[in-house]
């Protein structure tokens, strides 16, 4: 094989490889945010009562950039730091946790009901996991996409998108994105309902 052959066949290998990479990652992010979202419903996590010991404001910065122009944007949120004590004293009090992104600043000695699951300390809050079960969907709907690129080499082929899903008839790659594209949406759609049924 030509040098230029080995150049080419690696940079194929690599182009695959970032796309089973970013399969995999879009994955793991849906298992994130939808386990955060079970966390804030109180489906999963260590119940207890988190005690106020004071709050500070954090500001967020953010920049971008356009043909030689910096913009940049900032937003504000809070972090309160505490004392965490389970509800069931399976777990040590722990007088050092901490909850982030809050719309305001609470005064010390103020309590809330909440979950901890590692080192994260959430408020049982149904809005907040509606939002976390949307982007968990959201990332599984795209990964249904990318994998549909992935097994029919998408870019590569030659071919449309329409011509690409026919050649998937008879095939496992049908109803496989299917599946989770359905899942995927209808997990969208009823996101509200979820996290409002399970945090009771």
């Amino acid at each position: 094989m030509s040098q230029s052959g080995r150049v080419a066949q690696v940079k194929r290998l690599w182009g695959r490889f970032l796309h089973l990479l970013s399969i995999v990652m879009l994955v793991a992010a849906s298992c994130l945010f939808l386990w955060l979202g079970l966390t804030q419903t109180g489906v999963v996590g260590t119940h207890g009562t988190f005690t106020v010991r004071e709050c500070h404001l954090v500001t967020h910065h953010s920049t971008s950039g356009k043909k030689g122009h910096v913009s940049g944007s900032t937003s504000q949120s809070y972090t309160c730091t505490g004392i965490f004590r389970p509800t069931d004293n399976k777990i040590a009090i722990d007088d050092n946790s901490f909850m982030s992104d809050l719309e305001k600043a609470y005064p010390k000695g103020n309590q809330f009901s909440t979950q901890r699951t590692g080192a994260s300390v959430l408020l049982n809050n149904p809005r907040e996991a509606t939002k976390q079960f949307l982007i968990g969907f959201a990332a599984l709907l795209v990964d249904a996409f990318v994998l549909f690129w992935f097994i029919t080499r998408l870019d590569k082929n030659g071919m449309t998108v329409k011509e690409t899903w026919r050649t998937t008839k008879g095939t496992a790659t049908r109803p496989v994105v299917i599946t989770i594209a359905a899942v995927a949406l209808v997990g969208m759609a009823l996101s509200p309902v979820l996290a409002s049924t399970l945090s009771g």
